[in-house]
C-alpha cells in the first residue's frame, strides 16, 4: 500500500512529466514551422502555401494541448 504521501508524489510527478513532455512538443512543433519556411525559401513548389498552413496549424494545435495539459492538470 502507498502512503498518501508516497500517492501525491507520484501524482506530481506524472503531472510534472506530462507538462514537460507537451513544452517540448510544441517546441518541436515551432522547429518544424522554422524547417518548413527553410525549404520553401530553397525550393520552390506550388505547394508552398499548403505546407506552410500545415506547419502552423500543427504548431498552434501542440500549443493548443500544451495549454490544455497545463490546465487540466
Amino acid at each position: 500500500m502507498l502512503q498518501t504521501w508516497e500517492s501525491n508524489l507520484l501524482l506530481l510527478l506524472g503531472k510534472i512529466f506530462f507538462i514537460v513532455i507537451s513544452v517540448i512538443y510544441a517546441v518541436f512543433s515551432y522547429i518544424v514551422v522554422r524547417q518548413v519556411n527553410l525549404m520553401n525559401k530553397s525550393f520552390t513548389t506550388s505547394l508552398h502555401s499548403l505546407f506552410t498552413f500545415f506547419a502552423w496549424g500543427h504548431f498552434f494545435v501542440a500549443l493548443l494541448v500544451c495549454v490544455l495539459v497545463i490546465l487540466l492538470l
